[in-house]
């Protein structure tokens, strides 16, 4: 089986599109708009919601695109946007990133596991952010939406930012 990583890249690539965009005031910019779109909760934008995991679900329906990622994935584009995450949540329902995860039979992976690039990281705080890489420190790179320094749920843009593994709940791997 050869490599993934190229379109996992693509993955990274896409949800990096958006940083080092700012919100204009809480949880709202034009930008954030249409990452609600990607949602099973388009509200999410009118009523300042969180938008950590409508940034990934955006990502990922972009990515979803990309006829090698859907040949990767053996899917076609009705089966991907039937398959894909839409999910504003994180772990706490059952339609949560969580949830879609072990319903797909993905590769659920601890915080002391090894991570690859495009891996999805859910936070025991509720919010999710996606692996870029390691850093020689232990800690690794991810990028996050709604994010701040601190990793926080209620950031104001979407950033790059090295992490710690300690507050990680899960990660998901969709492709190995």
């Amino acid at each position: 089986m050869s490599s993934t990583l190229a379109l996992r890249q693509k993955l990274v690539a896409i949800a990096r599109q958006n940083e080092g965009k700012t919100e204009s005031s809480r949880n709202q910019a034009p930008w954030i708009k249409p990452l609600w779109g990607a949602t099973s909760f388009p509200g999410g934008f009118v009523e300042r919601q969180p938008y950590c995991a409508a940034g990934m679900a955006w990502s990922l329906r972009e990515w979803l695109k990309l006829p090698e990622v859907l040949k990767a994935l053996g899917l076609t584009p009705a089966s991907a946007e039937e398959w894909r995450c839409k999910s504003a949540s994180c772990f706490k329902d059952t339609k949560s990133w969580s949830a879609w995860a072990k319903k797909n039979k993905l590769t659920v992976l601890g915080k002391n596991d090894t991570f690859h690039t495009g891996d999805l990281i859910i936070f025991s705080f509720s919010h999710i952010e996606m692996y870029i890489s390691d850093l020689p420190d232990g800690r690794y790179l991810a990028v996050g939406y709604n994010t701040d320094d601190a990793g926080s749920r209620e950031g104001d843009g979407c950033f790059v930012k090295p992490r710690g593994r300690e507050k990680i709940r899960e990660v998901i791997r969709m492709l190995a």
